[in-house]
């Protein structure tokens, strides 16, 4: 028992001195001054909105999306639109020639719903995006939409980008949606469909049902079974733990733990750019079960949204001319087949708008420019194009 005690006493210590020495800070400073960064580049203050905004960007989308629900139930009849995309759609990286600005910044989903309203439109819009994106999680959001039909939009936006293509399977934070009981019926099912998409979707319900597993056992003192099949052990060191946590969630240096992570998560950024050499600007290509993941996807979404009387609206995302994503001819030429055949055969509307911004507009950050994030002025003039173009239709 004393043993117990002063192990959890020693690590209190620790973590005391780790969290007034900021290692993380320290290393992450220590990084940038080895290399050409700027430091101010990417911008961390925003303007937030819970009626017009999912607020925690993919980590915590059920409270969002259930504290939409009411506002929207309370205005039938009006137009809606969900604009869904990746970091784009919600991150500043300034241009060389901007400076940072004293007020929270605001993204071209902001400015464009501005104007819409400034314009006469009578309807809502709301961001629901993350960083990272893949189309399986826009699918996944859709769903949790359909499923309630206050937040089911008159019109659905979704921004198409090369590295989107990349990306795969269901993050951790939106796994809690599944805690709704109509949104984890309609997961299952869709899970069963003879479709590429439905292994990542599967995969995501077996984890989620893992992640309940092992709560339930901690909260009942019932041992719960672990991803390898082992029972996992309880006595006094999980009762003391869970009892650590609780008292170090008062404490205001722990809670900004998740701040802490985020910046753990640049550091390995930085470091892969430093020292690996792997920059924001180094081409990849598109392939292999991710691909034919997403492709099915955007299929679904497509079906989906014609079941349902939505407008379907896809946009090709603006690109840094600078730093194209492009690993030869043949992947922008591959690219562009897949957008147009998904473009013509689901949405209602296409826009392509890769060539939109240009270069002296776009963000530089680490080592040089980045392909997707850009500043200020790009933001504005941006959302000024999407309204231009009607890509909100501003009558229905």
């Amino acid at each position: 028992m004393a043993q117990a005690f002063s192990a959890v006493a020693l690590a209190m210590i620790l973590l005391a001195v780790l969290l007034a020495w900021d290692p993380v800070g320290q290393i992450r400073n220590a990084i940038e001054k080895s290399g050409p960064s700027r430091q101010d580049a990417r911008v961390s203050s925003y303007f937030t909105d819970p009626e017009t905004q999912e607020v925690s960007n993919g980590q915590h989308p059920l409270a969002s999306l259930r504290y939409l629900e009411p506002q929207w139930c309370g205005k039938p009849g009006e137009p809606h639109y969900v604009i869904s995309g990746n970091s784009q759609t919600l991150t500043v990286v300034l241009a060389p020639s901007e400076s940072p600005s004293p007020e929270p910044d605001r993204t071209y989903p902001d400015y464009l719903l501005e104007r819409l309203t400034a314009s006469g439109f009578a309807g809502r819009g709301y961001r629901l995006s993350a960083p990272n994106l893949s189309y399986v999680e826009v699918l996944w959001y859709l769903t949790y939409l359909i499923a309630h039909p206050c937040l089911t939009p008159s019109e659905f936006v979704v921004q198409l980008n090369f590295e989107t293509f990349r990306k795969s399977g269901v993050r951790e934070g939106m796994l809690e949606l599944l805690d709704d009981p109509k949104f984890a019926a309609a997961i299952a099912q869709e899970s069963r469909a003879p479709a590429a998409y439905s292994g990542a979707l599967q995969q995501a319900l077996d984890k989620y049902k893992s992640r309940l597993a092992k709560q339930t056992g901690a909260q009942t003192g019932a041992a719960s079974t672990s991803g390898t099949g082992l029972v996992e052990s309880v006595g006094l060191g999980g009762l003391i733990e869970s009892r650590v946590r609780g008292a170090l969630d008062q404490v205001p240096a722990f809670k900004s733990r998740a701040r802490d992570k985020a910046e753990l998560l640049d550091i390995l950024y930085l470091m892969r750019v430093n020292l690996l050499g792997i920059t924001p600007t180094t081409k990849r290509s598109l392939g292999g079960g991710t691909l034919t993941a997403n492709i099915s996807s955007l299929k679904r979404i497509g079906e989906i949204c014609h079941s349902a009387g939505i407008r379907l609206v896809f946009f090709n995302a603006p690109q840094n001319p600078n730093a194209p994503l492009y690993r030869t001819a043949a992947d922008r030429e591959q690219y562009e087949q897949i957008v147009t055949q998904l473009s013509h055969d689901e949405a209602q509307a296409y826009f392509d708008f890769e060539s939109s911004i240009p270069g002296p507009l776009w963000g530089v950050w680490v080592d040089g420019p980045d392909p997707i994030h850009f500043g200020h002025a790009a933001h504005r003039r941006f959302a000024d194009m999407l309204f231009e173009h009607d890509v909100i239709l501003r009558s229905h």
